[in-house]
């Protein structure tokens, strides 16, 4: 046998080998960084449409402080510290959660960015426990900060009031001459309609929506009423959280008839480009819808629910508050999600389980 000669058939034979092995992984491996760049894309979106609900007309931090006095009295408001002179002209109200510079803002505790610098420049309703966590803020401090940010909201609708849209809307209100409005649809004051938009018969247009390029909304929807959000505070009282956000709805979308699409409370309820909502459909306050997704007649979708791009719902689907459903997923008819679905996954029955993969709908 010649030594050499062996040598190199193993290590042809090797090559070959891993050349193979490679061929045969590439589909796998691809998935794999498809996915990890989905998720990447998903956090810069996130991190980049942190959204707040501006005032007419901006008030100073001392103002918010004289007006909680008011409110709650002075033996309820246990407390005030300034912090940065940044927050002294507040421009708006945010979600403490993802707090942005500048606003008014309530913490009941510490949310999982707090190391984020633009809590410091905010002006946070907090309590005792809370506020010994937070140095160099401004704070009004109380036993009930959710109560005391409801009230504050309650008065600050009137004076100075709220811009119709959030900051992720740059527009003034207008209804393009170049839609379709029926006569018998309502279309509120601070309302924006772009080109090409078709509004049918009996439909309900809140103030607060922004309705971009060639949608289509049929006969008898509701898109910009307020979802059922209440609050038993601590001395017993129950408060309606007022929905101050409103709805985002993109270019090329079709909604069906007889649809309830609630504005967002904090944030607004968003319908992506190219997206399809079946008749019967109610999309809950606060939710998030990508581009290109497919819903089915009677889908039932809970409050601030996030379903990622191109996933495809069922007839009669029925999507928990609050959950996770990634991109290109698919849920089948009648199911009833109550937990996170992962991107790619497709999920059948009540409670909704992981199967193998199914069609719910013709892709967007």
């Amino acid at each position: 046998m010649n030594p050499g000669k062996n040598a190199r058939y193993l290590k042809v034979f090797r090559i070959r080998f891993y050349v193979c092995l490679f061929f045969l992984n590439w589909k796998i491996t691809f998935r794999k960084l498809l996915l990890i760049l989905l998720k990447l894309k998903s956090v810069y979106s996130l991190v980049n449409t942190v959204e707040f609900i501006r005032f007419i007309k901006e008030i100073t931090c001392s103002e918010i402080v004289s007006l909680s006095k008011k409110i709650t009295g002075s033996d309820k408001l246990l407390s005030i510290k300034s912090g940065n002179t940044a927050a002294d002209i507040i421009i708006g109200v945010s979600d403490g959660r993802y707090a942005v510079g500048q606003t008014l803002c309530f913490l009941e505790r510490l949310p999982e960015n707090e190391k984020s610098t633009q809590l410091k420049q905010t002006c946070i309703i907090t309590n005792q426990q809370t506020a010994a966590k937070l140095t160099g803020h401004n704070l009004i401090i109380v036993d009930d900060p959710r109560a005391l940010f409801i009230d504050l909201l309650s008065q600050l609708k009137q004076s100075p009031g709220f811009a119709c849209f959030s900051s992720l809307v740059d527009v003034e209100p207008e209804i393009h001459k170049d839609s379709q409005i029926h006569s018998q649809a309502v279309i509120e004051p601070g309302v924006y309609i772009a080109q090409g938009a078709v509004i049918n018969a009996g439909c309900v247009i809140k103030q607060g929506t922004y309705i971009g390029r060639n949608v289509t909304i049929r006969e008898n929807t509701t898109i910009g009423t307020a979802g059922i959000t209440v609050y038993k505070t601590q001395d017993d009282r129950v408060l309606r959280f007022p929905h101050i956000a409103g709805v985002i709805i993109g270019d090329e979308v079709e909604i069906g008839a007889s649809c309830v699409i609630a504005k967002g409370v904090m944030s607004s309820t968003v319908i992506g480009n190219n997206s399809v909502i079946g008749n019967l459909s109610n999309i809950g306050h606060g939710v998030n819808i990508g581009h290109h997704v497919w819903m089915s007649v009677g889908s039932l979708i809970g409050g601030n629910t996030k379903i990622g791009e191109r996933s495809t719902l069922g007839l009669g689907v029925s999507v928990r508050d609050n959950l996770k459903i990634g991109h290109d997923c698919s849920i089948g008819m009648g199911a009833v999600v109550v937990k996170d679905v992962q991107t790619g996954d497709s999920m059948f029955g009540n409670p909704a389980k992981k199967m193998r993969k199914i069609n719910a709908g013709p892709k967007r």
